[in-house]
């Protein structure tokens, strides 16, 4: 998955959101799920990260789109690193 947690944070913040809220909004029993989620252990699925972008009023769209052109982009630099070693 391409989301950090530093992503996540900074959705749940930016919403000004608790981790209870965002856990919920996942459909985790716990926060403590959502709050591994923040640190890097774990993360949700493409449609808990959706339920929760919508529930802090994001486009969820915009969101995915801005993730696939990430990954595209370090797959590209990942690429040319590896070109340039051998």
């Amino acid at each position: 998955m391409f989301i950090t947690g530093n992503d996540l944070r900074r959705m749940r913040r930016k919403a000004g959101m608790t981790t209870m809220q965002m856990a919920k909004l996942a459909g985790v029993k716990t926060r403590k799920t959502y709050e591994n989620w923040e640190k890097d252990i774990g993360a949700p699925s493409m449609n808990q990260f959706l339920a929760m972008a919508i529930g802090c009023q994001f486009n969820a769209m915009r969101l995915v789109t801005m993730y696939l052109e990430r990954r595209t982009l370090e797959d590209e630099v990942n690429l040319t690193e590896a070109h340039l070693k051998n």
